[in-house]
């Protein structure tokens, strides 16, 4: 076996401070191995992608005691420039990696700092598009890409770059149940047929259990456990809960009947939408990318006023002089938590709507205190949000709804950037929201998630609704979904297995 990173790190801290980020990691990468690195918030994952590229000791400044090798050599004896010769990395967010106005151009940048033929680089450029599904893409704005076609753009530049090994950074958090699927058997095509090696950060590694040989377990900064996709899929499901008994009520709480909305542009976001949902009722709400699901839940929150059709919302019609009022006794937690939380600390950030309310500063310290803990953020409650990772970023929005105890949560893909237990966290959190009567509606790439909590499966399809089930009875539906773009075979905390 050929090595082509190894890591001997005692430890790397960044002063002033004195933590030690990552410590005791002895680690070798061999061409070919094809790594998934888990583990929970901060626990160092995307810190240890930033050593192997460099970036950590030559651009963050961080102080490295210990020795880094690629392809044989030192990372000091690497300018960062020139380590794009080895690596082609893509980071946990897309949007901070995107330079270029058009995704053709964002694509050819790399490249074209390659100083190859003009000739080659447009070769690689449809290539690579073509590759992640992005073919006919080229001329369009990338601020103006979804997150999932922004993933697909910023992979396309990294591979375009035809490096020997690929560190990605949670490649797929922004894509739905397909566009996973076709980008792991992307990658494993070339990791598999090329030789290319593969080190990719998974908060939900199972999704690519079939592609790997390792799997690396980090905790506090180190590598608490390698272990072979086998060993983890067992581990998974020894820890995977019992789906939920769900008993709705007939009190039809949310009824929105013929909606249509559409964009600018002649964009349709939804359109002839009949569905009501019950008090008590827990909806997974799935599709693929761009279906109109969020749209829905948008015009539901009253975000957008529809073209056409009605809403009612606890019995009465959903108008600008009531919004006010109905918006009190909903919670909506957008996919993205940072166009949600705007406090200086984690504890001010739940408690703004209970300041909002009134209400006695005692009984505000006891519930923020209650519900951070709840969420596993109390030892973070006097620090500034932004420095939460992501995952604990939609901790902390999660926990600012659920002190308010509102009657609906609309939450839109809750998990994204969770691992297998975060997300069951965040599941159980929802799941005992419910369980006290109130209504919850999940939007989620995840079909399995949705088996093992919802009572209700409601699918949507080029901006309509085509399904609208019971839970239970999603088995017999498994060609409508495959027709759609949805595998249930493929999804779930441990691949669908619950």
């Amino acid at each position: 076996m050929e090595p082509v990173v190894q890591l001997k790190i005692e430890a790397l801290t960044f002063p002033p401070e004195t933590k030690k980020v990552l410590k005791d990691i002895d680690l070798t990468i061999n061409k070919g191995d094809f790594i998934a690195i888990t583990g929970e918030a901060a626990s160092g994952k995307s810190m240890l992608l930033h050593s192997i590229t460099g970036a950590a000791p030559q651009f963050f400044n961080g102080q490295l005691n210990g020795t880094i090798k690629v392809m044989g050599k030192n990372i000091n004896e690497i300018p960062l420039a020139k380590m794009c010769d080895h690596i082609g990395y893509m980071m946990q967010e897309p949007q901070n990696q995107i330079v270029s106005i058009t995704v053709e151009e964002e694509v050819a940048f790399g490249i074209a700092n390659m100083e190859l033929p003009w000739e080659e680089i447009k070769h690689r450029v449809k290539k690579t598009l073509q590759f992640v599904g992005l073919e006919g893409f080229e001329q369009r704005n990338t601020d103006g890409l979804s997150g999932g076609q922004a993933q697909r753009v910023v992979l396309a530049s990294v591979l375009a770059m035809e490096t020997p090994i690929l560190v990605l950074d949670q490649p797929t958090a922004e894509l739905d149940g397909k566009g996973k699927q076709d980008l792991y058997s992307h990658i494993a095509y070339l990791n598999r047929e090329k030789g290319v090696t593969v080190i990719m950060v998974m908060d939900r590694a199972c999704d690519i259990l079939p592609y790997t040989n390792r799997i690396l377990i980090m905790a506090e900064g180190a590598i608490q456990e390698e272990c072979s996709p086998d060993d983890y899929l067992e581990r998974l499901n020894k820890k995977i809960s019992p789906a939920k008994n769900i008993t709705a009520t007939d009190e039809t709480i949310i009824e929105v009947k013929d909606l249509t909305f559409t964009y600018k542009g002649d964009f349709k976001g939804c359109e002839k939408i009949d569905l009501a949902i019950n008090h008590g009722d827990f909806i997974g709400l799935i599709g693929l990318n761009g279906s109109g699901k969020t749209t829905l839940l948008k015009l539901i929150e009253g975000l957008l006023v529809p073209d056409a059709g009605a809403i009612q919302i606890f019995g009465k019609p959903l108008t600008k002089r009531n919004l006010a009022t109905i918006r009190s006794q909903i919670g909506f937690l957008f996919q993205n938590p940072d166009l949600q939380i705007f406090a200086n600390t984690v504890k001010d950030e739940v408690a703004f709507i209970l300041r909002k309310r009134k209400l006695p500063e005692g009984e505000i310290e006891e519930k923020v205190n209650g519900i951070l803990a709840e969420v596993g953020l109390l030892a973070y409650a006097d620090i500034h949000p932004h420095r939460l990772s992501r995952c604990q970023r939609q901790k902390l929005a999660i926990a600012s709804v659920l002190v308010g105890d509102p009657e609906i949560i609309i939450a839109d893909e809750p998990t994204s950037g969770l691992d297998e237990e975060q997300s069951a966290l965040i599941m159980e959190l929802l799941s005992a929201f419910q369980q006290q009567g109130k209504t919850v509606i999940l939007v989620t790439h995840d079909l399995g998630l949705a088996k093992q909590y919802t009572n209700r499966i409601v699918a949507m399809h080029k901006h309509r609704l085509v399904l609208d089930i019971p839970t239970q009875e999603i088995g017999s539906f498994e060609k409508t979904l495959k027709d759609i773009g949805l595998d249930f075979q493929k999804e779930g905390i441990a691949n669908g297995l619950h």
